[in-house]
């Protein structure tokens, strides 16, 4: 084992200064002097920044996408999001509460070290432990113990029946017990950043690119890369003037409005998926004064007006979803109800579309005792979602019609997420991919009351609280029988969005494109990975 510093520093050097005249850590000049498939350099353009390395901090979709590529996890998702064999050849379940999961052998750490029980144990508290504003603990909290039989067999005790633990442990990455001390700017800087995973880091420079070596002992597939880099483009018309001018091989989140230049070139393809991710408002519902609305003439409210139903009503009432899904997303989304489309794992039947109807919504504000409406701030991310900034600018001028005089206010991903995760905003634009395929996780993290030591809530941004939501979810939660489960579930989506506890909006199409000869397996989870993307032969 070496234990030479992987400081950006270092990392720089070794990418700049060239590798024949650098001195390279053992594992890392093993791995580069023994080349790798013919393919040559990747580029990928990505449309969020991670905000870092740390695989058990923050937990969102641009950090773990990040983090997927150089850490495996016990259990992994497919592109459908069903659980597959990771680190986990298999597992079994013994009773109720104690599931036995046998770990791959011969499996090593990009330093050579063995990969064992304990590295995964290490793991699961680090990510159950580690202080974040967006919490990895919403999966691992059902835990209660953790036992190793031998090097290869972990046996875990739920705290109650717990029959969705192997999509949980999918989320959480395992890293090298030796490195259970770390802290997050560890990570940043590469010295921790050792994995079982698909690659390697080179080079991390926050906010532009990651760049990734193969890992040649990975006990996966081979990849067809010499080398990948995935850069952070954030602007939609930058990203696209980077595939078109050759600088890169494929990008995520295609804006509607450049499709047609994409399919008018030759040398580009564009590939479809559709996501698990919904797209929705949620509103303050946990103060009783809100800091971003005031009254029509500027002074503060006396009262919270997002805790008064027919206010909620008026809002939702407001929202032309058709002309959302037709004119902002141009086609390329599905209207949504609740967290999933009608008939999926923990839906409701009973809950309705919402109405556009702006004269209602009117009336509704001045049942709730604002005849003129009030002032508001709706915030958003401008380089996170498929237009999130036209999302949260028509989501204002709707707004506007009906009284409510809105202005838009949106701010890069790296700042939103800290904030919007602390409750900062009055109202504003989420999104929740359902990677499980049923409705517990974002009940789960999404509607239930914020209760940080038994991970619930945790991205619960509006602070909403249903005492019937969290009875009838914790009953799910328990629940082995799938049909029960999901019976439960329905009536815990039904009661959060009749009482209006987030606003859907709608279901997002993915959309990538590509050189042509480059493949990609689009996912559920809308995930970027390198490790889906092929070449034609």
């Amino acid at each position: 084992m070496v234990d030479t510093p992987f400081t950006r520093r270092w990392l720089t050097r070794a990418t700049l200064g060239g590798l024949g005249g650098t001195a390279l850590p053992g594992w890392m000049g093993e791995a580069l002097a023994q080349g790798a498939a013919p393919g040559g350099v990747l580029r990928v353009g990505l449309a969020a920044p991670n905000t870092t390395l740390d695989p058990h901090f923050q937990s969102n979709a641009p950090n773990n996408a990040m983090a997927s590529h150089v850490f495996d996890a016990l259990v992994t998702n497919d592109a459908q999001s069903r659980s597959q064999p990771g680190l986990a050849a298999s597992w079994r379940l013994i009773d109720d509460r104690n599931w036995e999961y046998k770990l791959r052998e011969g499996v090593t750490f990009t330093d050579g070290t063995p990969f064992t029980v304990e590295d995964a144990i290490i793991s699961l508290r680090r990510a159950n432990d580690l202080p974040s504003t967006a919490s990895f603990r919403t999966y691992t909290r059902g835990i209660k113990t953790m036992t190793a039989p031998d090097a290869h067999t972990l046996r875990i005790e739920t705290a109650e029946p717990d029959p969705l633990l192997p999509n949980s442990l999918s989320r959480i990455r395992i890293i090298s017990a030796r490195f259970k001390d770390a802290t997050t700017a560890d990570f940043n800087n590469g010295q921790a950043m050792i994995g079982t995973g698909a690659l390697v880091l080179r080079e991390y420079v926050p906010g532009s690119h990651v760049r990734l070596a193969p890992n040649l002992n990975w006990w996966g597939p081979r990849l067809p890369w010499t080398e990948v880099v995935l850069r952070v483009a954030t602007d939609d018309g930058g990203r696209l003037a980077s595939l078109l001018s050759g600088d890169l091989d494929i990008i995520e989140a295609v804006p509607s409005q450049s499709m047609a230049r994409v399919r008018a070139d030759q040398r580009l393809h564009l590939i479809r998926g559709i996501s698990s991710r919904v797209a929705y408002l949620a509103m303050d519902q946990g103060r009783d004064v809100t800091p971003f609305a005031t009254s029509a003439d500027g002074r503060p409210l006396e009262r919270n007006p997002f805790k008064d139903l027919r206010v909620r009503r008026a809002i939702n009432m407001a929202i032309n979803r058709q002309a959302m899904v037709e004119r902002v997303m141009e086609g390329d989304a599905v209207i949504a109800t609740q967290f999933l489309p009608p008939g999926g794992a923990g839906t409701s039947d009973r809950i309705q579309p919402a109405v556009f109807d702006v004269s209602r919504a009117r009336a509704l504000l001045t049942e709730a005792g604002y005849p003129r409406g009030f002032r508001l701030a709706v915030h958003g991310p401008n380089d996170r979602y498929i237009n999130d900034a036209k999302i949260v600018q028509a989501v204002a001028q709707m707004l506007t019609r009906i009284g409510i005089e809105a202005r838009a206010e949106v701010m890069p991903w790296s700042v939103y997420a800290s904030r919007s995760a602390q409750g900062e905003f009055s109202l504003s634009l989420g999104a929740w991919g359902v990677n499980t395929g049923e409705t517990s996780n974002p009940i789960k993290a999404v509607l239930a009351t914020p209760n940080r030591a038994a991970g619930l809530g945790a991205s619960n941004s509006g602070r909403y609280s249903n005492p019937e939501v969290d009875r009838l979810l914790l009953q799910a939660l328990g629940t082995m029988d799938d049909m029960a489960r999901n019976a439960l579930l329905a009536q815990a989506s039904e009661i959060a969005f009749n009482d209006l506890a987030i606003l859907p909006l709608h279901h997002e199409v993915s959309v990538w494109a590509a050189r042509r000869g480059i493949t990609y397996e689009t996912r559920n989870d809308q995930y970027t990975l390198a490790m889906g993307v092929g070449r034609n032969s």
